[in-house]
């Protein structure tokens, strides 16, 4: 959960606590205004608690008046000086309503029944503050209970997310491993070859064969190592997007036409439906010219001959979608779920030519560093099968 979330949880729980807390004390309120006040005035004649009631029952004036009753059965056991002095300090804080309010209920009585008076009137005022009180403790309590369960919510998601990163972490490296294994192996195996058959007359077209074998088995590891890089540094803690102010319509442009030519010769087809004016936004252009990159080779590489892709821009309202889409196979749905993942599937990705490899993986990364989002849409269109579409503010 970052800043943005906690604040919102914080802000709607906070509210919640407020509304439950107001309509409480109001309830409370309510409830001693017109029940246990008049029937202490009614059948007891003790109507001090309703001094000021004009304003509304309020915890400071319970507390002025607790305050007072307190200090007044103080004052009854020290000497004249000091109980005088005090006395009037605690008048000046309970003002004069209430003070005159409770004089004249115990100025009829004794000592004794005025000590009584004043213990069992601290003794309700303290009940009735208790009582007030109850929705802000309450609150304060469930409103802690929600914050602890939402920190042991994060904790639990956060143990889970690196649980995950750990596990797909080693199935990445597993992953790698098995991926340069084979053609290690092969460049291996041609090497000895070559080796052995230096001394006994070995052809120059074998020999060339053998070359040739090794040198497209180096490119593969190349590749596949140069992939693993990227994917490593998007997700290293260090890296920063270096950002520039830059037409992203251009660059699609230059994009489609540095890869014009790997199409024709693949047999596809590649249309560019991007608009004549200049769309600037702040992106890293080495890092998104290669999400675009990506995608494009993932179109050339996993379509057969004849199939036609396009590449398209456009603003809608306060978004910029830019779409790669194709009229090819469509990808299977246990594939689509997990596609932008590293070695999507295992094996069997790697093996099939709807496998995304790390391009996918280091595109959908490298957007979701930008704010953006790229997914993949299939079945709503009547032109083209599948569409890989990137969407971000135009801002």
């Amino acid at each position: 959960m970052d800043n943005k979330e906690w604040k919102r949880f914080l802000i709607k729980r906070f509210l919640i606590i407020l509304f439950f807390v107001s309509v409480s004390e109001r309830l409370l309120s309510g409830f001693y205004e017109g029940v246990v006040f008049p029937w202490l005035s009614d059948s007891l004649h003790i109507d001090f608690f309703t001094a000021g009631l004009d304003k509304g029952l309020s915890i400071s004036a319970l507390c002025r008046g607790g305050l007072y009753l307190a200090v007044m059965g103080i004052c009854s056991r020290l000497p004249d000086v000091v109980g005088f002095a005090l006395r009037t300090f605690s008048e000046k804080i309970a003002g004069s309503v209430m003070t005159g309010k409770i004089s004249s209920q115990t100025v009829q009585m004794n000592p004794a029944q005025r000590n009584f008076f004043i213990v069992g009137m601290i003794a309700l005022t303290v009940l009735i503050l208790l009582t007030l009180l109850l929705p802000y403790v309450f609150a304060a309590v469930v409103f802690g209970q929600m914050v602890s369960v939402q920190i042991q919510r994060i904790e639990e998601q956060e143990r889970q997310q690196k649980a995950e990163y750990d596990r797909r972490r080693n199935l990445l490296l597993s992953d790698v491993a098995h991926d340069l294994k084979t053609p290690m192996t092969t460049v291996a195996g041609y090497a000895k070859a070559l080796a052995q058959q230096e001394g006994e007359g070995i052809t120059k077209e074998k020999q060339m064969e053998y070359l040739e074998a090794i040198y497209n088995k180096s490119m593969q590891m190349s590749g596949l190592l140069n992939f693993l890089f990227e994917y490593v540094k998007l997700d290293s803690e260090g890296f920063a997007l270096n950002k520039t102010n830059v037409d992203l319509f251009e660059l699609l442009r230059e994009c489609v036409a540095g890869m014009y030519m790997d199409f024709e010769e693949n047999g596809m087809e590649i249309i560019a439906l991007i608009p004549e004016g200049e769309c600037y936004r702040q992106v890293d252009e080495v890092q998104f010219q290669r999400v675009l990159n990506n995608l494009l080779s993932n179109a050339l590489r996993h379509n057969p001959p004849g199939t036609k892709v396009w590449v398209m821009a456009q603003a809608e309202d306060e978004e910029l979608i830019i779409r790669v889409c194709d009229n090819g196979e469509v990808i299977p749905q246990e594939t689509a779920r997990y596609i932008f993942e590293p070695f999507v599937l295992g094996d069997e990705s790697r093996g099939s030519k709807c496998g995304s490899g790390l391009g996918l993986s280091i595109a959908h990364k490298a957007v979701a560093m930008h704010g953006g989002d790229l997914v993949l849409e299939q079945g709503e269109w009547e032109e083209y099968t599948k569409a890989f579409v990137i969407r971000f503010s135009a801002g």
